[in-house]
């Protein structure tokens, strides 16, 4: 996987560049939605500014009507005599004011500065505070609006593109997994294959005594076994995905059974090569499992100690109860896990390095197999690690069942 940091690098660069000009724009929106609701403030604001000026206006114009000059028909020269008629009191002036402007109010002395003055003296023409306030109210609503709609739209999009870039980074670990099964694949068939030529050639074209021959057998053998589990593994995992991998469960005794699976895994691999510890409760724990897949799950977790961990080796398994489920616990020295590995150690294809340049035989598959087959038993397998170098653990959590004779 050496150029997969790289192609994420390039990715998260594009993510960030997205999400910065997107948060620019939408900084630049609420910084015009602000500005238009402060200008929208200000030309209400004057539009009541100017109602005080048409009431005053009105109140005026009202007051002239009342003041006239009519001609003295006693007079023959034609003259002018003015007169002042009875003015309408300050009551029905208010009442005819704040008819025509609401937010107008009649008051005896001026509040602020910009009140007016009537014509006759008589009161002062002011605002009333609550339409000023609502218009501050409003405008803040709207911007608050504004930045909610706006945070809202960020967020949004921003989870879309965290969601398209986890999709993508998916399919790209997928592609990358592929691969590495493609390469891991080829090297797992093409050993025991050119093993099995070399062994053959051998046989038909020199003359071998008795002993060598059946050391050739015992060697190809061991091919044939090897290709024979690397088969049986790709057919266990097509099963599982497609739905069809068939379990006989019975009840099983596992002290027993662990056991003899343990050894017989010793002995196939090199007796003692595992430097193997059994550390098994002495009360009796059963369960539900078909032994023989439940024995794939062992030889996989059994070979990846084997595999993983440099001589002298040292393995420990554990059968305990906990509560009303059966733990195995599969421990070594090994190479270790790193952190980030974790989450993806049962995942299908997923091995850590590089195909071309990894040491360590595989496909990738054990892992996932051991936890497709642990969970269709209704149990759990979790992988923790102390770090690189501190070796691994592997716990298989079963549920437990009461002795067959108790139940």
């Amino acid at each position: 996987m050496a150029n997969r940091a790289p192609t994420f690098s390039i990715q998260r660069i594009i993510f960030l560049a997205v999400s910065l000009v997107l948060c620019v724009q939408v900084g630049w929106w609420i910084n015009v939605q602000i500005r238009e609701s402060g200008r929208l403030l200000q030309a209400r604001s004057e539009a009541l500014n100017a109602s005080l000026a048409e009431a005053w206006q009105m109140d005026s114009l009202h007051i002239l009507a009342f003041i006239g000059a009519s001609p003295d028909p006693s007079s023959r020269t034609g003259s002018i005599q003015g007169h002042f008629a009875i003015l309408p009191s300050l009551e029905q002036r208010r009442a005819a004011i704040q008819k025509r402007f609401p937010q107008v109010v009649v008051v005896p002395s001026a509040i602020t500065s910009d009140d007016l003055a009537l014509l006759d003296g008589a009161a002062f023409l002011s605002l009333r505070p609550e339409p000023l306030i609502e218009l501050r109210n409003q405008r803040w609503h709207s911007v608050f609006r504004a930045a909610s709609e706006g945070a809202f739209m960020v967020v949004a999009v921003l989870s879309g593109f965290v969601l398209l870039y986890r999709k993508l980074a998916e399919e790209l670990d997928l592609k990358l997994r592929q691969r590495n099964f493609t390469s891991a694949i080829t090297h797992e068939l093409k050993t025991p294959i050119a093993s099995l030529r070399v062994w053959t050639e051998t046989l038909f074209t020199r003359a071998l005594s008795d002993e060598q021959r059946l050391r050739i057998r015992d060697l190809m053998e061991k091919d044939l076994a090897r290709l024979n589990e690397l088969v049986g593994n790709l057919l266990d995992v097509a099963r599982a995905e497609s739905g069809s991998l068939v379990l006989h469960v019975a009840p099983l005794e596992l002290a027993t059974w662990l056991r003899s699976v343990c050894e017989s895994m010793d002995l196939r691999l090199e007796p003692g090569i595992l430097g193997l510890q059994l550390e098994f409760t002495s009360e009796p724990l059963w369960v539900n499992a078909d032994p023989k897949a439940l024995g794939t799950v062992m030889e996989n977790l059994l070979s990846n100690a084997f595999k993983y961990a440099a001589e002298p080796r040292q393995t420990t398994v554990t059968l305990d109860g906990d509560g009303d489920d059966a733990l195995i616990v599969v421990s070594d020295l090994g190479h270790g896990i790193a952190p980030k590995d974790l989450p993806r150690v049962f995942h299908r294809f997923f091995r850590v390095g590089d195909e071309m340049t990894r040491q360590v035989t595989g496909t990738g598959l054990g892992l996932f197999l051991v936890k497709e087959i642990v969970t269709r038993h209704g149990g759990d397998v979790r992988a923790s690690s102390r770090g690189l170098g501190l070796g691994s653990d592997f716990t298989v959590r079963l549920p437990r069942i009461p002795r067959p004779e108790d139940a």
